[in-house]
């Protein structure tokens, strides 16, 4: 099976990907937003300002036309030259602010029409003030009902229109910015509604590529597994066929040989060929118990005839015999009759923990525990040594007996410090009859 890292890949650069188009997206549409808010609706609303304010002036002038039109002796119609020249200068500034604020959003004939009355309306004030002056107050006050009241309504409906043109304008421009709002509204829906079916449809191949991978696991250990039954069930029938011929064939002719040499030596008492010949026999005895020793260490016969106790006795015997090391043994209380399928895999898993301890833990005493408890077979091999090698690569011997425990259904924790290491092996027990420890 294709690993899935191509594919896990490819679809992070494609997220990753359609997250950058959709980041792109909502920045551009913030910058139209706030280009939209800040050069339509700001703008229009201070258009709308000035033209308020251009209202104002002119409401300010139609009053000052009105005052004109009454009849104040003491207060003569040139003397209204001050306050006009003032409205004319306020008027022509908010003018020309609106101008500025509303360039490009009417037409050019519009600011003409206003320009053009406007500058009407001041030549006819003009001229009625030169009339004033001049002594002819009828002609100026025929100006001012004549031209200027006329102009001062032109120019009223002129910056009424506008500002409901304004108005309109924002209008559609608050229209906008909301149309905008909704668009990038939907949009955030939709990709969130893509990214939550990318996600599910990454989730789902993930799914599919760890189901496929840990099936193929599954049927690797499997394999693993059955190939390690087979070692183990071969390297028992090697172990039992050596065994035998070390016990059958050498043990026989050592036997036959020592007898041999028990014969010679009655024909030549008290001679030194009786001397040798003793010699002899006892490297032959001492060769056939070596021999004897070996084939029950391959196959112990002890564990068929009298169980996994009896067995584990003997193996600490002869281990304490030939090592040199004290070994503490704690037993079960009562007697446990464990299968032989199992029982064999217990007892290679201490062998090899005392070999190890043997070999590598430079100790002189080992403590071993064997016990049931909660129907559960546990071994237990302490020692005080130097301890494993940290990251030290793993022996064929603890890899044995990590196969040998998972053939037997059961756990091998290993706990390695510096002060020593700890073997433990728990079982479920497999017995015809078990007597659990109270």
């Amino acid at each position: 099976m294709q690993s899935p890292t191509s594919r896990l890949v490819a679809g992070l650069a494609f997220t990753l990907l359609v997250i950058s188009a959709y980041a792109f997206y909502s920045l551009r549409s913030v910058w139209r937003l706030r280009d939209t808010q800040t050069r339509i609706v700001d703008r229009n609303r201070q258009a709308s300002t000035q033209l308020l304010r251009i209202q104002g002036e002119l409401n300010t002038l139609g009053l000052t036309v009105r005052e004109m039109l009454d009849e104040k002796p003491d207060y003569p119609l040139e003397a209204w030259q001050a306050p006009l020249r003032r409205v004319r200068e306020n008027l022509d500034d908010a003018l020309r602010r609106e101008a500025e604020l509303s360039a490009g959003m009417r037409a050019p004939q519009q600011s003409q029409y206003l320009a053009a009355t406007l500058a009407e309306f001041w030549r006819a004030a003009a001229e009625a003030m030169e009339a004033a002056r001049a002594g002819d107050r009828a002609r100026a006050l025929m100006l001012i009902r004549n031209s200027l009241q006329p102009g001062l309504a032109s120019l009223h409906s002129v910056t009424a229109r506008w500002l409901v043109d304004s108005n309109d304008e924002e209008a559609r421009a608050s229209e906008q910015v909301r149309a905008l709002f909704s668009e990038i509204e939907r949009n955030a829906y939709i990709f969130l509604a893509l990214s939550l079916a990318l996600i599910v449809l990454t989730s789902l191949g993930l799914i599919h590529s760890n189901r496929a991978l840990f099936a193929q696991l599954g049927a690797l250990a499997e394999q693993r597994s059955d190939l390690a039954r087979q070692l183990i069930a071969t390297q028992e029938s090697t172990f039992r066929s050596i065994s035998r011929d070390l016990h059958d064939e050498f043990g026989q002719i050592l036997t036959a040989l020592g007898a041999l040499l028990r014969n010679a030596r009655k024909h030549a008492p008290g001679s030194a060929f009786e001397e040798k010949t003793l010699e002899a026999s006892t490297i032959v005895q001492r060769t056939l118990e070596r021999i004897r020793s070996l084939s029950q260490s391959l196959q112990p016969v002890i564990l068929e005839e009298q169980g996994l106790l009896a067995a584990v006795e003997w193996q600490l015997a002869g281990f304490e015999r030939h090592t040199g090391i004290a070994v503490r043994y704690r037993g079960p209380r009562e007697p446990v009759e464990v299968r032989a399928s199992q029982a064999i895999h217990v007892f290679r898993i201490l062998q090899e923990s005392l070999n190890n301890v043997a070999r590598h833990a430079q100790v002189g005493e080992v403590d071993v525990m064997l016990r049931v408890e909660n129907a559960r077979l546990i071994l237990r091999v302490a020692d005080q040594g130097t301890g494993l090698r940290e990251n030290a690569p793993q022996g064929l011997g603890l890899a044995a007996m990590r196969e040998r425990a998972g053939l037997i259904d059961g756990t091998l924790d290993i706990v390695s410090k510096g002060g020593g290491t700890v073997v433990t092996l728990s079982a479920p027990l497999a017995l015809e009859e078990a007597l659990v420890e109270p």
